[in-house]
């Protein structure tokens, strides 16, 4: 058996590489530490031999004392844990225009956005969207029409059925272009990953993300619902790659099928977790494939104090 064997049948993918969890690794290394320093103290040599083994120990399989994770989560403040946490996050509706269905509030400092990255859409610093209506924008795009009550908005017939004929047409290829057109980036250099256990398609280019979705189905919505919205603004070339990404997201919780797999879809409430915390979730998704379509931390769905 080599070494490189040895050590891929040692190695938990789970919970190493890109999945490490960052608590739980300072609370073995901390824990690693002072056992080694109890056996210092008896015989030197073997604090510095066994801090070696546990070092390994973490490095290969994530953790040193199993339930770690559970741990972390119970004697961890939640705002350390989200310190370190890899899920993307959501920023709070009405602070920002990019969120679900809501307007920008005017007195929203372009600046406030920057503390937390919007998950679900391309990278940025939210300086574009932060006083941008995402709401009145597809309104008057006719993406958008208020239904009879006058009370509820919903996507306009005619918008609807051009999104389904692009979500149609739209594949990974055409995915790839549209993030490579909007980005400045060669489409040859875009890739889309898997990230964080499988909860997130990371679109990628040279090293850098580009943008995060809930899943595959959740890009193709975008990339069609923007592809929909050509020659409805008049002044879509002035558009920001931000806010063109905002406008489609904000369409998504509209969504009356999966661009996966044409089942109908669910609007609900679920706890989404990560290594080790969890948390409250808004969630749109499929009811035949299971499709995560939008998710929303429900904290975002809280009006702020005044």
């Amino acid at each position: 058996m080599t070494a490189s064997t040895l050590a891929d049948r040692l190695r938990q993918p789970e919970y190493t590489g890109e999945n490490r969890c960052t608590p739980c690794t300072v609370v073995n290394v901390v824990i690693a530490a002072a056992l080694s320093l109890v056996l210092g103290v008896a015989w030197p040599p073997l604090g510095l031999v066994s801090f070696a083994l546990f070092a390994g120990a973490i490095y290969f399989r994530g953790y040193l004392i199993p339930g770690t994770p559970t741990l972390t989560k119970t004697y961890f403040p939640d705002r350390v844990l989200r310190w370190f946490d890899k899920e993307p996050t959501q920023t709070r509706v009405g602070a920002t225009a990019s969120a679900p269905g809501s307007a920008a509030d005017d007195d929203v400092d372009a600046e406030s956005s920057d503390e937390e990255v919007e998950s679900g859409q391309l990278d940025g610093d939210g300086a574009s969207v932060a006083a941008f209506d995402v709401e009145a924008t597809l309104m008057d795009a006719g993406a958008l029409e208020l239904d009879e009550s006058g009370d509820e908005l919903r996507l306009a017939p005619a918008f609807e059925s051009a999104w389904d004929d692009e979500i149609a047409r739209t594949d990974e290829t055409v995915a790839r272009r549209w993030l490579a057109r909007l980005t400045g980036v060669d489409e040859a250099d875009v890739t889309l990953e898997s990230r964080a256990r499988s909860r997130w398609l990371v679109a990628m280019a040279d090293g850098t993300t580009l943008g995060t979705w809930e899943s595959n189905g959740a890009l193709v919505a975008d990339v069609a619902a923007d592809a929909a919205l050509d020659g409805r603004l008049d002044d879509r070339d002035q558009l920001t790659a931000e806010q063109r990404s905002a406008l489609a997201r904000g369409l998504r919780i509209y969504l009356n099928s999966c661009p996966t797999c044409g089942g109908g879809v669910r609007f609900g409430s679920e706890t989404a977790e990560s290594c080790c915390r969890s948390w409250e979730v808004f969630v749109v998704r499929c009811e035949d494939c299971e499709t995560r379509l939008l998710e929303v931390d429900a904290e975002a769905l809280e009006p702020e104090a005044a």
